[in-house]
């Protein structure tokens, strides 16, 4: 699980079989760097300089998220619910455009208790895992909540009275996702965590300076290769301009009420992609897009994504979006940024269906003539008017 941010605590506090002298551990990732640099030059998806550029800063966000993790690992972890390392500019894994989400590590064999406010994200979900597969699903709703929308819960490995969330394994982390359907209003979950047990020894918390740095570097330069190679692999998946079957991917870190629906695009210059399905009903949908490199495309700066707040369903119960790099005019237009191929995802969080669209290829010219009579559209004053709100709930969602 190289590939995984975590994996650089793991391996730094307990070691991986991999200890080396710092310098050793220095070139080694040296070398993975140059390996993900000859990567990103070499992979088919590379097709044109805003797809090239986008790789080449692509390394620069995994040696972000890669660095600040490697930085903050600590063997008595800070007992926190913050901000996890991700935003609108550092991001990878197709992270969602709606959602803010909130990370704690946690310790084997330890108690916490979890609480705070709810919010009023359309959707908050509490996650416990072990490394990056998933063992205990909540929706905070699902729990008792009070009246004012505060609540708390028991975090442990033994069973405990009222809301309590069971932990598993040697690497226990909680993740908390909130997903907001209206970005103007709604307010995610404020949360705060504190053990109630005494303190348990690790083994392995006083490592030797230069070891326990060398951990880190040698640890940092696996992650940032296999996290690219990984996530290639993964895009390469779905079929050119369509999407597989809705997927439980709860073993590599979704939350297990999510039902992925994953897509392709791949565009030639002058075509655009139509997607058309009947929306579920349920807690939460939306729809977004990736580049190449599963970075979800800048959602502030483009409309790259609408959820089941922001889309227009059009009378006949069936949404419809265009992918093109050229606005057509069309309300539901994603904006593929110039990127000549990249990821679709449709999340599907509790609810009835998972559905997979339809798609077509059309020329762009041809878009409004492939469309229902009433397509609902906009003008390039109203189209302003939306990015300029969308980039500024981005700004203020993250900079709370």
């Amino acid at each position: 699980m190289s590939w995984l941010p975590h994996a650089i605590a793991e391996a730094a506090l307990s070691g991986t079989g991999n200890d080396v002298e710092l310098p050793a551990a220095w070139a080694h990732l040296q070398e993975r760097l140059e390996a993900a640099a000859q990567l990103v030059m070499s992979d088919p998806v590379n097709k044109n300089n805003i797809d090239f550029a986008a790789g080449m800063r692509h390394l620069m966000i995994l040696l972000t998220v890669g660095i600040d993790m490697a930085l903050r690992v600590d063997p008595d972890p800070v007992l926190a619910v913050q901000r996890a390392s991700m935003d609108d500019i550092v991001t990878w894994g197709l992270e969602c455009p709606d959602c803010v989400y909130l990370n704690s590590s946690l310790r084997a064999g330890e108690t916490y208790r979890l609480y705070g406010s709810r919010g009023t994200a359309r959707y908050v979900g509490i996650q416990a895992m072990d490394g990056i597969a998933a063992t205990a699903n909540y929706l905070v709703d699902d729990l008792d909540v009070n009246p004012d929308g505060t609540f708390e819960a028991v975090l442990s490995g033994d069973e405990h009275e009222g809301n309590w969330i069971k932990l598993i394994g040697e690497h226990p982390t909680l993740t908390v996702r909130n997903f907001l359907y209206d970005w103007d209003t709604e307010e995610p979950a404020s949360l705060r965590i504190e053990r109630i047990s005494p303190k348990v020894d690790v083994e392995n918390a006083a490592v030797e300076p230069t070891t326990f740095v060398s951990r880190q570097i040698f640890a940092l330069g696996d992650f940032i290769y296999d996290n690219l190679k990984f996530f290639l692999d993964f895009g390469a998946m779905p079929p050119s301009n369509g999407f597989l079957e809705p997927a439980d991917m709860s073993s590599m870190g979704a939350a297990a009420e999510n039902r992925p629906v994953i897509g392709r695009f791949a565009l030639e210059p002058g075509q655009a992609l139509i997607v058309e399905f009947e929306p579920p009903t349920g807690v939460y949908w939306g729809i977004s897009l990736g580049n190449p490199w599963l970075e979800t495309i800048h959602y502030g700066r483009h409309q790259s994504s609408l959820n089941g707040h922001q889309a227009v369903v059009d009378p006949d119960g069936i949404a419809r979006f265009v992918l093109s790099a050229d606005d057509p005019g069309v309300a539901n237009w994603l904006d593929t940024a110039g990127h000549s191929n990249g990821a679709i995802l449709l999340r599907c969080v509790r609810t009835e269906t998972a559905p997979v669209p339809a798609t077509r290829v059309v020329a762009a010219n041809e878009v409004l003539a492939e469309l229902p009579a009433g397509t609902t559209m906009t003008t390039q004053a109203e189209r302003a008017d939306v990015i300029a709100r969308r980039r500024r709930a981005v700004h203020e969602r993250f900079s709370r």
